[in-house]
């Protein structure tokens, strides 16, 4: 079937790293696109609080698809944070959403929901697992709410499980790897050995455009990711060298865990927030990709965005940011 390209599109987290990504391909592409977030711009960004869906009734009203990109991405926030704004907030915003007609909800999930036990190529069915601290489990139970909807069968709903998301503007994978190379604090576990899936954020955008747009897209859920994978050596290696520096450190297991306990304990008892948790290293010790067969075959995509030239526009946006420079 042909795409059917939405009239006006909603983007929740629109200041985010992938919602600012998305305006800006929507605003490129011609179509009618507006944001919200908890702060606005006076302009395309509206300040509205997703939990409190019935501020944003108006543009509830204008949009027929919605793509929710608004989460907390941290495996350092506490429960109760984490379940509020990850969990709550969605299946407000989805209530909403049907009760207002909006015709398809585009959910950004995470491929965090297949745990960090998972080993091997996975597909979309293969079992979800909620072994891996918050982050993991609201990630979970946020999808949980989304698709309830899709059964009630008054709303389309898509779900989409990025990779590993690196470009220009991303923190987890970017601007804090090297904050902390910078300070002499970064180690990866497993000795490096641990499996990264990295996607360009422009892949990604492309991705979730088609997600939008497919008539086939609707009920279903969807991996998008690279072709196999990297070891996380070769991912952050690229860090180090950007900063003239040698490494990554890399570390057992048991001893990244144990590092990461104490930093925790410390980050506790002085107020401050490390995100380089044993959630973290659980995450950089997993040894599972994704298979991308079925984005392929109904979405028509796949990546198209180098490893090679990925990193080097991600290099040069760290220069321009001064990030590369003590």
């Amino acid at each position: 079937m042909d795409p059917q390209i939405p009239n006006r599109v909603m983007i929740t987290g629109a200041n985010g790293f992938i919602g600012n990504s998305l305006m800006r391909h929507y605003q490129q592409q011609g179509i009618e696109v507006v944001g919200v977030d908890l702060h606005g711009d006076g302009e395309t960004v509206i300040q509205g609080d997703i939990a409190q869906p019935d501020s944003i009734a108006h543009l509830l009203d204008q949009c027929d698809v919605i793509v929710h990109t608004a989460a907390l991405v941290s495996n350092a926030l506490g429960d109760a944070d984490m379940w509020r704004v990850n969990v709550q907030a969605t299946a407000n915003l989805i209530a909403a959403a049907e009760k207002h007609k909006v015709r398809r909800f585009v959910q950004i999930s995470s491929i965090v929901a297949y745990g960090n036990a998972a080993a091997g190529e996975l597909t979309e069915d293969h079992p979800v697992h909620a072994d891996g601290g918050s982050y993991v489990l609201t990630k979970l139970a946020s999808e949980h709410t989304v698709l309830a909807a899709q059964a009630r069968g008054s709303i389309e709903v898509v779900i989409v499980r990025p990779g590993d998301v690196y470009g220009p503007g991303s923190r987890p994978w970017l601007i804090l790897p090297l904050e902390a190379i910078h300070k002499g604090q970064f180690m990866l576990p497993e000795k490096g050995l641990g499996f990264f899936r990295p996607i360009y954020i422009d892949d990604l955008i492309r991705g979730i455009a088609l997600a939008v747009s497919s008539p086939e897209a609707s009920g279903e859920i969807f991996n998008l990711s690279c072709q196999g994978y990297i070891t996380s050596q070769e991912f952050f290696s690229h860090h180090y060298s950007w900063l003239n520096k040698r490494g990554p450190m890399l570390v057992s297991t048991r001893v990244a865990l144990i590092a990461a306990a104490v930093a925790t304990k410390i980050a506790n008892l002085t107020g401050t927030v490390n995100e380089a948790s044993t959630a973290t290293v659980a995450q950089l010790s997993t040894k599972s990709w994704f298979s991308i067969a079925k984005a392929q075959r109904i979405l028509g995509w796949t990546p198209e965005v180098s490893f090679e030239e990925g990193m080097q526009r991600s290099k040069q946006w760290a220069a321009d940011q001064g990030l590369l420079t003590k």
